[in-house]
């Protein structure tokens, strides 16, 4: 197997460097360096007009890994991601070309299987663009993510950082990346039964705290047609 030279990811997250899905390329980003393999970032959202999709396109097509960073959006890929994916596959294949397809997709459920649908359709891309693919990380609780890095939060991540760990050493490598990997990374981040109403209570307070009128804040509670 020959060793991994270069990789691009693609963030499709609309808030660019403000999102979580920024934070989990930024880790993976970084371990592929530390294998000593070349790597660059580019914001879909930074590239919608036609002749800066096309660059974007012309651009990852030359590379050997693309690595797509998603959130979840309606059980779906975002909008800008669908339009870089469409013009992909109307760009001509240079012959003899491989590439290889990593997917990592979040979202706020605490459940990380609600990803799967938009990795199917990943996975489906890959084969319509003659693409190896690789496998798919999905992550629950994405919005945790949004304020602090992968590094930064603590057990919480043990098992998302010890399984991107391990994709990262195979594909780096030029080896298969087990599956079992995969599931490591897509653990659910913390146990289901904290998580829903750790996320309920959080999410009660968020929403009370945007209420600034009192006499509202009394009667939030109310169950008139009850």
């Amino acid at each position: 197997m020959n060793k991994l030279g270069n990789v691009l990811f693609l963030i499709g997250s609309p808030k660019g460097k403000r999102s979580a899905s920024h934070n989990f390329a930024s880790y993976l980003e970084d371990q592929f360096k530390l294998k000593g393999v070349e790597t660059e970032t580019s914001y879909i959202v930074q590239h919608q007009k036609d002749e800066k999709l096309k660059e974007l396109v012309k651009k990852a097509r030359e590379k050997e890994l693309l690595v797509m960073v998603n959130p979840l959006y309606i059980d779906s890929i975002p909008a800008i991601t669908i339009n870089f994916m469409e013009e992909f596959t109307r760009e001509e294949v240079s012959p003899g070309k491989k590439q290889k397809l990593l997917a990592v997709f979040n979202s706020g459920f605490p459940e990380p299987h609600h990803n799967n649908l938009a990795i199917r359709m990943c996975e489906i891309f890959a084969q319509k663009t003659g693409i190896e693919w690789v496998g798919g990380i999905t992550i629950g609780m994405g919005a945790a993510f949004e304020s602090q890095g992968v590094e930064d939060a603590g057990f919480m991540s043990r098992n998302l950082k010890k399984g991107m760990d391990s994709i990262v050493d195979c594909l780096s490598l030029g080896n298969p990346v087990p599956s079992e990997a995969m599931l490591i990374a897509s653990k659910p981040l913390l146990p289901l039964f904290f998580a829903k109403h750790g996320m309920c209570w959080f999410g009660g307070r968020m929403w009370k705290g945007k209420v600034h009128d009192e006499s509202i804040k009394r009667n939030m509670y109310e169950r008139p047609y009850d």
